[in-house]
């Protein structure tokens, strides 16, 4: 393991994911990166989140809605370009859907009231939106760094399955049965039994609406898939880092872990760990336990009994932390990765824009 800062990762790329478990402190880390490169990179620099949580707005301070890139003010910089953007599936897959299909198709797909259900319930949607919405990003050669904060770990790679589970979907034998392939609904025996079946359990208007969504969808998809498995393939590429979040406790590098395994799949690793709430050096220093020890035994204190006993509860406070930075500093030396930045435990975590400049010329400098 090396302490070292992020600067030379972030420099020479244009993508960088950041993944975590829940509750480390993994937006908060985008949020401030974004703002460190901002001010230091030569382009704009956009921050998109698919946490379907709020706290990206909230960390910067401005109103996120849709899909639409924010402008964020950056203090003290007139030429810091920084925005950020929350992904919203909805509008998402409507763009893909009318940037693929001719404009007939694309209003038929946007008004069968199938594809809404499909498109807000998928299961795997939200990925599949951000590969897109992605697409369009890099696309517009508009940004010099993207920056993306992942929903918590169990999910955080799912966009790279998802063009294969969206093609499979759509490609299902099911679903050929049902449009016969060739745009039309399936003659046999068998189909018709189906299809009666389905008319008087579904309403044979809503059944109709099914077969001709998917019909539709036959003659999108394809493209869709196609752009979408550039972009993962973009972000498996040497142009894209991969930036973990986590808490230096056991119980969350293990999750940690299983994100690596994960990582390791895809013959892929972790560029660099960022561990949030790192105990002070202080408490890491022989001397400061020594003293301590010595207080709270009242053993060769070099202060009165009176005083010994005033500040022993301080002297206990500071052993227990002493006990808890050499936890973590075993759990530091087994993380999963070469390159590792800490942050310190602050006694309140940056909540607004001056709190994350700190952040980012922390994490940016190594300091």
């Amino acid at each position: 393991m090396s302490s070292t800062s992020l600067r030379e990762i972030i420099e020479g790329r244009s993508l960088l994911v950041v993944a975590g478990s829940g509750g480390v402190g993994k937006t908060t880390v985008s949020a401030s990166l974004g703002l460190a490169a901002a001010q230091r990179l030569d382009g704009d620099v956009l921050v998109l989140t698919i946490d379907p949580a709020r706290r990206l707005a909230s960390a910067l301070g401005i109103d996120i809605e849709g899909n639409e890139a924010v402008a964020v003010p950056v203090p003290g910089s007139s030429t810091a370009n920084l925005y950020a953007a929350m992904l919203d599936p909805g509008p998402a897959w409507d763009a893909m859907i009318t940037r693929e299909a001719s404009t007939d198709v694309a209003e038929r797909i946007l008004a069968n009231p199938v594809y809404r259900r499909i498109a807000d319930t998928f299961v795997h949607g939200n990925d599949y939106a951000a590969l897109g919405w992605l697409d369009e990003a890099i696309e517009s050669d508009r940004y010099r760094l993207i920056i993306v904060d992942t929903p918590p770990s169990q999910n955080a790679l799912d966009f790279f399955d998802a063009p294969d589970r969206v093609a499979e979907f759509f490609g299902s034998s099911l679903l050929g049965w049902l449009t016969g392939g060739d745009g039309t609904f399936v003659g046999g025996a068998a189909a018709k039994t189906f299809a009666t079946l389905a008319d008087k359990l579904l309403g044979a208007e809503f059944f109709a609406d099914v077969v001709e969504f998917f019909q539709l969808m036959n003659s999108v998809v394809p493209g869709m898939v196609e752009r979408t498995s550039a972009v993962a393939s973009d972000l498996a590429g040497d142009d894209a880092a991969f930036v973990a979040v986590t808490a230096p406790a056991k119980n969350v590098v293990s999750r940690l872990d299983a994100l690596a395994e994960s990582l390791a799949e895809r013959e892929l690793t972790f560029d660099a760990v960022v561990v949030n709430g790192v105990e002070p050096d202080v408490f890491g220093k022989p001397k400061v336990l020594d003293v301590a020890t010595r207080i709270v035994t009242n053993s060769s204190s070099p202060l009165t009994a009176a005083q010994t006993a005033l500040i022993a509860p301080g002297a206990d406070y500071v052993r227990e932390r002493c006990e808890v930075a050499q936890q973590q500093r075993d759990v530091l030396d087994a993380l999963p990765a070469e390159t590792v930045s800490t942050i310190p435990r602050l006694v309140h975590s940056p909540t607004d824009i001056d709190g994350l400049l700190w952040l980012g010329e922390h994490l940016w400098s190594g300091g």
